[in-house]
């Protein structure tokens, strides 16, 4: 199921139909949407990528939003698609804005998940908190804190909690890499150009969503003008702990026809 691109992007396909790319958050992962992927392969062609630097991708010496953008374009040239939908989690959603501020060509409906048009004082803390953690307390109390607040509280009890966390070595991921892309992340910011698109998108947050709150939702459904605004529930990674109602979502508003 992966493939390369020329330039070394890894990146998975699934199903026919008209294309998805799915952009994955700040861990940057393709398998992020896999249960997503399986449930939407029937309808759609569903396609996601590990970012640059990152899994089977080629190791990155930078980390910039616009670079990611342009390995989703590499992965649509090596499918030899023209044009399809974006769908941006997290991160994955300021990529999806860069698409289609910079490349409306190539996109024709964007779903924005978990996203944010603006870092406010409080998403800065809590990303400087998560910089500062994992230079001080290495990878695993990074990823540790990512699970504890990124998933619903039922289903961490049911799919991930343990005995007792284990602090002591490290996950497999590069320090300095996602150091920097969450200084990538922070030093993102085209809000202003959003009142110019001209896209429908679908922007979901979940109500219950401590590391990028509902109301970032709420903001770009506002700034976005021909946007539909859905809220969810699950914490900040609902589409991995609902995947059915995510994907029938997405899959209602790819359907839809524009009024």
């Amino acid at each position: 199921m992966g493939r390369h691109t020329s330039s070394g992007v890894y990146y998975e396909a699934l199903g026919s139909g008209d294309a998805i790319v799915c952009i994955a958050g700040l861990g940057g992962h393709a398998s992020f949407w896999r249960p997503v992927a399986e449930l939407l392969a029937d309808r759609f062609r569903v396609i996601a990528f590990d970012h640059p630097g990152v899994g089977g991708s080629t190791k990155a010496a930078d980390q910039r939003i616009a670079l990611i953008a342009q390995a989703a374009l590499e992965v649509l040239d090596a499918e030899d698609v023209r044009v399809a939908h974006m769908i941006g989690h997290s991160t994955g959603s300021l990529v999806a804005q860069t698409l289609a501020i910079d490349h409306r060509s190539r996109c024709a409906k964007i779903v924005l998940s978990g996203g944010w048009a603006k870092p406010d004082r409080r998403f800065r803390d809590l990303f400087d908190l998560r910089h500062l953690m994992l230079e001080k307390l290495g990878t695993r109390a990074h990823s540790a804190f990512a699970r504890l607040f990124g998933y619903d509280a039922r289903w961490y009890e049911q799919h991930l909690a343990a005995d007792r966390l284990r602090f002591d070595g490290d996950d497999e991921f590069d320090v300095q890499t996602v150091l920097r892309r969450i200084e990538m992340l922070l030093g993102y910011e085209r809000s202003e150009e959003l009142a110019a698109l001209d896209i429908e998108a679908l922007i979901v947050g979940a109500r219950d969503d401590f590391i990028v709150p509902f109301h970032h939702s709420e903001d770009l459904a506002r700034r976005i003008r021909n946007a539909m605004l859905v809220g969810a529930v699950g914490g900040h990674f609902f589409p991995q702990v609902y995947p059915d109602v995510f994907a029938d979502h997405v899959a209602a508003f790819l359907d839809r026809r524009a009024a």
